[in-house]
């Protein structure tokens, strides 16, 4: 046996791996291995996923059926063959081969592991994982269920298999008998043989879950949260206007870069007269397809990305907020100016565009985040990526935001739910990841009943609060002086 520990080379996709295409004007993913059947009813569920699901969902989805995919063939491999006990002991121990790979405790699963790498999984990526390669597993049960009826009538091709989704004509070639193909040592093969059961979490992690608490430095930063009192700074070495602007955007809005991305000029709502009443709205760029046509082909407004928020509005915090509506009016007349110079002035509504040609970037913005990660190391000493200013948005509200409520037990930071609608979220689990809270008003807490407990201290938690806060209060007092 191969030590767990041992390294070992990487093969990539041994067995099948995936091939983009455009189908029906929509970016999708094909099957490529030596079983043509299983290709094909791959194909055809991809292209299913690729009319109900958003794009970046369908890329996910296809990319861990071609894990799964490598994982069952490689376990037929080094076991010389797949059978229905072996496909069903080979679903039982995937959990622990994602997470767990060369370390699991399955042999089964450390083998595969040992050949097809480690992949780590942990938390929310299993439960996505998990979501895709049961939905596949149910087609594939479909097809198994069509396929057996298809045999019992003594036919093999078929124009629509039992609402496995084939809405086109398809042949599909299998050999006489169905239950035959189990020789085939083919994950369709052993479905067609004995069917397959869906896949139950085990809870397997190879790590803790992420703390619900931020220990953030000085100035507001962790290793999540870009340091809100450095953002300024970092937004002033911002390299264009343009970058500059969506850096504004970002940090006082919360949004995601994709969404930024596809804001159109009409998503900005000046209000000349209540300044203060003006927004920037987010809109679900699959609700309005007829009007981004004009400028960017279909198969890219598939791929859009856009995570469901419950509203289009955004809620924008200072000063970011004022940074940004200086910063668009500057950046309005730099891009009239260079429209005028251009031989081919930009057609298009998006508010974001790419310096040299004024074409959009909906989706090509590595450079930008390449700047983006430059400047943050630089104020910072970090890296940090454009969803720190997300997380900098929430942890804000839900610690230092004043609350405006009187009922209220907080001075500082928002309701839960509040930050939940703030942030567009439509669970408000996802909005913990975001909302966490600040050490140090826990260690103000725990300091002050501490504090009221011991003799010749303050008489009251309040008052030890004070006493504790003053003492902060001095100390960085005393860091700021020796700093300057």
């Amino acid at each position: 046996m191969i030590h767990p520990n041992r390294t070992i080379k990487r093969i990539k996709s041994p067995h099948v791996d995936l091939l983009t295409t455009v189908r029906d004007g929509r970016k999708t993913y094909r099957l490529l291995s030596n079983d043509l059947l299983q290709n094909q009813f791959f194909d055809n569920w991809a292209l299913q996923l690729s009319r109900t699901l958003k794009f970046r969902t369908v890329r996910t989805y296809c990319y861990a059926i071609k894990t799964f995919l490598n994982y069952i063939s490689q376990v037929s491999l080094q076991d010389g063959g797949l059978t229905t006990t072996l496909l069903s002991d080979a679903v039982d121990k995937y959990e622990s081969f994602l997470v767990f790979g060369t370390a699991s405790g399955s042999s089964t699963a450390r083998k595969a592991a040992q050949v097809l790498g480690n992949r780590n999984l942990s938390g929310s990526s299993i439960i996505t994982h998990f979501a895709a390669v049961n939905r596949f597993i149910d087609s594939s049960e479909l097809l198994r269920l069509g396929l057996l009826e298809l045999e019992a009538n003594g036919a093999i091709t078929s124009l629509s298999l039992s609402g496995f989704s084939l809405h086109k004509s398809v042949s599909i070639k299998t050999p006489g008998k169905v239950r035959v193909a189990l020789k085939t040592n083919s994950w369709l093969g052993g479905c067609l043989a004995g069917g397959a059961k869906r896949i139950k979490r085990a809870g397997l992690t190879p790590k803790s879950k992420p703390s619900s608490i931020a220990f953030t430095d000085e100035f507001g930063g962790d290793e999540l949260i870009f340091p809100i009192d450095r953002c300024i700074e970092l937004i002033e070495k911002a390299p264009t206007l343009r970058d500059k602007l969506l850096w504004c955007l970002l940090a006082a809005t919360g949004c995601r870069i994709s969404e930024a991305l596809t804001i159109l000029s009409k998503d900005i709502v000046i209000n000349t007269a209540a300044h203060e009443q003006s927004k920037v709205l987010i809109v679900n760029p699959q609700t309005r397809h007829n009007e981004l046509i004009k400028y960017i082909p279909e198969e890219i407004i598939h791929q859009l990305p856009h995570k469901g928020r419950t509203h289009n509005d955004t809620f924008m915090i200072e000063p970011f907020a004022s940074m940004f509506w200086i910063t668009l009016a500057e950046y309005k007349r730099a891009e009239k100016d260079k429209d005028k110079k251009r031989a081919f002035p930009a057609r298009h509504e998006f508010l974001f565009r790419n310096i040299k040609n004024g074409d959009p970037i909906p989706l090509s913005y590595q450079t930008v985040y390449e700047k983006f990660k430059k400047a943050s190391f630089d104020v910072t000493g970090t890296t940090y990526g454009f969803h720190s200013l997300r997380h900098m948005y929430g942890f804000y509200l839900a610690n230092h935001c004043v609350n405006p409520n009187p009922r209220s037990n907080r001075r500082y930071g928002l309701d839960l739910h509040l930050v939940q609608k703030y942030m567009g979220h439509q669970s408000i689990e996802t909005t913990k990841r975001y909302a966490r809270q600040d050490a140090q008003m826990l260690y103000a807490t725990v300091a002050a009943v501490n504090l009221s407990r011991l003799g010749g201290g303050p008489r009251s938690v309040m008052e030890a609060r004070i006493a504790y806060l003053k003492n902060e209060i001095a100390n960085l007092e005393s860091q700021v002086q020796r700093a300057a």
